[in-house]
């Protein structure tokens, strides 16, 4: 898995510290006592570390650095209560000082000295990112999301998530005060109903400061002797599931890609009046779209599910404030697990409807770049040579906008777009304007692999990237189809003289 997201040009691994799963006897009640020292993982069960420490050794040995979300679920012993509807999964308000040990432990045991135990005289490799628990404004991931409090419904959710994002910051920055801590990891939208469902997400963030609406101070309180947050970045997942990447939300609390303007712009309002301790730049570390097949019930076709991962990559790459834009998931899951897993509801007087338990079995992920077994979808070869072509207007004049990137190889890369006829026939590189452009339809990208051209608008037809590989040939991406721009010059396309 390591090595081919780094041939695909991943530079770096999303991987989960689950406490649950790390932790001895999570299902019990009680917090086990000696030997058993929450902040030392040498004291945890030896075997729940295995698969972990093998996922970050493959993941260094490809090439790639790691970023640890330490996050769900909690030890039954950690939590207040059982969560419904699924007790298996605890997430009641969990003990932030419990949990900021698990942290400590996992940033000890990933500080780059820790002894490999199963390569005597190795060490366990050193991770360098970390993300405080995952969609924290998700009731699948926390709860409660909201409580009622003098017959109003409040969220609750920002205030349990700001006690375990300092206990854990402050615990990881003690093992190496370089790390890099990320807040947040949230869902990207919530319920406009208060008391239903997840906390929207720009809610979510004014909460956790302790402001209202207005940015004003919270007065209740879990805000007491509040103190500016402290976190080296905000991890967020401004999916888009069923709308093109460009698709704004309309609930104005909402964060989907296309609103990462008014995230960033919360951001900054938040540290500009000191309710964060210094400015935190974007790290959108998931996001992806599901495809049919192998989902029936996904909205969008592998082609697409390609083409708008490209669009989404173009818009990423196109915001100074986003550092970071993550493809989840790399292979999609296989049906019937996880949730999935669940069998649908049944009651006497209602059977079970065949399409509910259809869509039960679905409920697991297939946004990966690979089908479950493995076989590519177009995705991959859109997540290796991203490119994205779209016409526009500009001083009155018809143009088609370029961009793309080669993801793999360090360096500038010499590339070229090559078009194709709506009608139909051979794909034509395709003379472009920009840097290094001139005589010649092949030309080198910047440092990092990027660029964005234009090229004059001729009539309907689909775009598709070039990049020459080592040996002297050339593989190509996924192909754009392009449509007359809105607001076209009504004398039709300047076709070039």
């Amino acid at each position: 898995m390591a090595r081919r997201m780094a041939y695909l040009g991943a530079d770096r691994a999303r991987i989960t510290a689950g406490w649950s799963a790390l932790a001895p006897k999570p299902r019990g009640s009680t917090r086990p006592g000696p030997p058993f020292d929450p902040a030392d993982s040498s004291t945890y069960p030896s075997e729940s570390w295995v698969r972990l420490d093998r996922a970050v050794k493959a993941a260094d040995d490809a090439g790639l650095a790691v970023q640890l979300d330490v996050a769900f679920w909690a030890p039954r012993w950690a939590v207040q209560r059982p969560s419904a509807p699924n007790p298996d999964r605890p997430r009641w308000a969990p003990d932030p000082a419990q949990f900021g040990r698990f942290a400590g432990a996992v940033a000890r045991r990933y500080d780059g000295t820790f002894p490999d135990p199963e390569q005597p005289g190795r060490k366990l490799p050193a991770v360098r990112m970390y993300t405080t628990w995952n969609e924290p404004n998700n009731p699948s991931f926390l709860q409660p999301q909201w409580l009622r409090r003098g017959g109003r419904w409040q969220a609750e959710s920002p205030h349990v998530y700001r006690a375990l994002h300092e206990a854990a910051y402050a615990a990881i920055k003690r093992v190496s005060a370089s790390d890099l801590v990320l807040i947040g990891g949230t869902a990207s939208t919530g319920s406009r109903t208060p008391g239903k469902g997840a906390v929207p997400p720009l809610r979510f963030v004014r909460e956790v400061a302790c402001v209202d609406a207005r940015l004003r101070p919270l007065r209740i309180p879990e805000c007491d002797g509040y103190r500016p947050l402290r976190a080296d970045g905000y991890a967020h997942h401004p999916y888009g599931m069923f709308a093109a990447p460009d698709a704004r939300g309309a609930n104005p609390d909402d964060a989907r890609l296309a609103d990462s303007g008014r995230l960033e712009t919360l951001l900054a309002q938040l540290a500009a009046t000191g309710r964060l301790a210094q400015p935190l730049p974007l790290y959108d570390t998931e996001y992806g779209y599901e495809s049919d097949p192998p989902d029936p019930f996904a909205p969008f076709s592998p082609t697409q599910q390609a083409q708008f991962l490209s669009e989404a990559t173009y818009l990423a790459w196109s915001d100074p404030g986003t550092r970071m834009f993550g493809q989840f998931l790399l292979q999609d899951q296989p049906p019937g697990v996880g949730e999935a897993a669940r069998p649908a509801a049944r009651t006497r007087r209602r059977p079970v409807d065949p399409v509910a338990v259809a869509r039960q079995r679905w409920k697991s992920l297939q946004t990966g770049l690979f089908y479950p077994d493995g076989a590519p979808k177009p995705a991959a070869q859109a997540f290796r040579l991203p490119f994205w072509a779209q016409s526009d207007v500009v001083a009155g004049q018809a143009v088609v906008r370029l961009f793309g990137g080669v993801r793999p190889g360090p360096g500038r890369q010499l590339v070229r777009v090559e078009r194709r006829d709506a009608a139909g026939g051979d794909w034509v590189p395709l003379q472009v304007t920009g840097d290094s452009c001139a005589g010649s339809t092949d030309f080198l990208t910047d440092d990092q692999g990027w660029f964005l051209r234009a090229a004059p608008y001729t009539g309907p037809a689909s775009y598709r990237l070039s990049h020459q590989l080592p040996d002297g040939s050339w593989e190509s991406g996924v192909e754009v189809p392009v449509s007359a721009p809105a607001g076209m010059p009504s004398g039709g396309p300047q076709l070039p003289s």
